[in-house]
């Protein structure tokens, strides 16, 4: 089922001249200027729009890295219910596998496992050899494209619900990729790789799926692999 509208598409330079005037009204107001959805699809949840997501808990800043990574989030957040307002409210029921020429049989469940530091996994790592295309799982729009993650180069995608879909250790995002850009399901998006945190394991992807039950703009982890499904 598709819940995404149809793109508008302006008539005369009026129209034009405003959706100009509200670009440059935003891009301003989000400072260092993370990139708002595009414009020509509509808002389904306009009333998101005047959201504002209240900072992530999180341990403070003690290195250089660190205070990037932290100021990155914040910038992002920002934005972030602009992308909730163009999505419809139903999260996606099932999710296409993202790695090109694998089954899902073929994943091992590692949700949950212990990490480093008490952690656990939060998504499912997915092998593949390095280059092997990425596939977003779902309809959405591109909310960050960024290297300064503990995973390395990621793609975080922005689906119904306002559920995140987040791809990371790649080793290359798509050429004509872009933040704000609309994607399907079918979309490349990326590439296996093993970057970030990842370097020297074997090339795979990390896929986490986050969401809010209560709050839209928490970051709850979701187990994908319940959802996925296979390609063909």
């Amino acid at each position: 089922m598709r819940w995404w509208g149809a793109p508008g598409r302006p008539f005369g330079s009026l129209v034009v001249g405003s959706l100009l005037v509200v670009l440059l009204i935003a891009a301003v107001s989000t400072a260092v200027a993370q990139t708002l959805p595009d414009v020509w699809f509509p808002d389904l949840r306009p009333e998101f729009a005047a959201l504002a997501c209240p900072e992530r808990e999180g341990p403070v800043a003690r290195t250089d890295a660190e205070r990037a990574r932290f100021d990155m989030r914040a910038r992002y957040r920002s934005v972030l219910p602009a992308y909730f307002a163009k999505v419809g409210g139903e999260s996606d029921a099932v999710l296409r596998m993202p790695v090109e020429g694998v089954r899902v049989a073929h994943v091992t469940d590692t949700w949950h496992a212990p990490r480093g530091g008490g952690a656990l996994h939060e998504g499912q790592d997915i092998f593949a050899p390095r280059g092997t295309p990425i596939r977003s799982a779902t309809s959405g729009f591109v909310y960050r494209i960024d290297d300064l993650s503990l995973g390395g180069l990621t793609v975080t995608i922005v689906g119904g619900a306002g559920r995140r879909y987040f791809y990371t250790h790649l080793d290359a995002a798509a050429s004509d990729l872009r933040e704000g850009r609309f994607v399907d399901d079918d979309t490349i998006i990326g590439f296996v790789g093993d970057s970030g945190n990842a370097a020297g394991t074997p090339p795979h992807l990390h896929f986490g799926v986050y969401g809010g039950e209560e709050w839209t703009c928490e970051w709850q982890a979701i187990d994908p692999l319940p959802l996925m499904i296979d390609r063909d």
